[in-house]
């Protein structure tokens, strides 16, 4: 315990260097404090007020951390949580209780009512979520609101159109969908928190199918249907070559159904080039393939 120092400027030494460190560790607490805020508050993190307030540090707990707001930044992601779940719970008993009270003296009509009001809770319920920062959940609640539209879909051919042809009321049902869905996850993406990934991607899917569907319910031949193939896939290229990013399926996606649907399209005019009994009856599936082979030099050149 000798030093080479006088005792009282040793004890200078010593009281400056524990000021130092008391400041030091208000400094990091103060730091500590700001970067829980910053986890588990919604707010950006370049708000106005944001941050520790200058020379004021938060009262340690047990180990060095900070007692009141570490704990009530700690639980506000499980009190999501349980109230989240509780809700679902609450959900699936109250629809339990209907399914087993009223629904067998509901007519098609009731249950298309009921099936509309459970669907538009479905969808409108991601926004809150959203703005709550559970992603995840938001994602998955959107997916069963979009099935459900499907279910919808056929509520109303059910009660309404069911004296159309299926096919074509399909290929109408498709479109509808594919704008409905479009239009929705546009609707999330501007302004605000970030929007969905499924709803972009699943509109991509439903575009696929109403021209086929169309041709197929006006009896058209393989050549119409080839030509329906190729229409879309021509349709799915746009995007696949100008879109600016692919943060929602619309790059990566459309090149891959542009690809198959193309390929079908060759394939049908191919088989029917080969069997036609006759230089004219090639003509037709002849313009296909040429059709077919500009399409894909024209998206290799781009």
């Amino acid at each position: 315990m000798n030093t080479s120092l006088p005792p009282a400027e040793e004890l200078a030494l010593i009281d400056h260097e524990l000021v130092r460190l008391d400041a030091r560790r208000l400094y990091l607490l103060g730091r500590r404090d700001w970067l829980l805020r910053l986890l588990y508050s919604p707010a950006p993190a370049g708000a106005p007020g944001w941050g520790p307030a200058p020379g004021r540090a938060p009262a340690p707990g047990p180990a060095g951390t900070t007692g009141t707001a570490s704990a009530k930044d700690a639980s506000a992601p499980s009190a999501q949580n349980v109230l989240l779940v509780l809700g679902a719970v609450l959900l699936a008993v109250a629809a339990l209780a209907f399914t087993l009270v009223s629904w067998g003296s509901l007519g098609i009509g009731g249950r298309s009512a009921v099936l509309a009001v459970v669907t538009a809770a479905a969808l409108a319920a991601p926004v809150l979520l959203l703005r709550r920062g559970l992603r995840s959940t938001a994602e998955s609640v959107a997916a069963l609101g979009l099935l459900l539209t499907v279910l919808d879909a056929y509520a109303l051919y059910a009660v309404a159109a069911a004296d159309l042809d299926g096919t074509a009321y399909a290929a109408g049902a498709a479109a509808s969908l594919a704008a409905l869905w479009a239009g929705y996850g546009s609707a999330l993406a501007r302004g605000g928190p970030p929007g969905l990934r499924l709803p972009v991607p699943a509109a991509v899917l439903a575009a696929q199918l109403p021209l086929p569907l169309a041709v197929l319910a006006a009896d058209g031949g393989p050549v119409a249907v080839g030509w329906a193939l190729l229409a879309t896939a021509a349709a799915d290229v746009a995007p696949a070559l100008w879109a600016r990013t692919d943060a929602a399926g619309t790059r990566v996606l459309p090149a891959v159904l542009a690809a198959v649907l193309g390929a079908g399209a060759l394939l049908l005019g191919t088989a029917v080039s080969w069997s036609a009994a006759s230089p004219g009856g090639a003509v037709a599936p002849a313009a296909l393939l040429l059709a077919g082979a500009a399409l894909g030099v024209a998206a290799a050149w781009r």
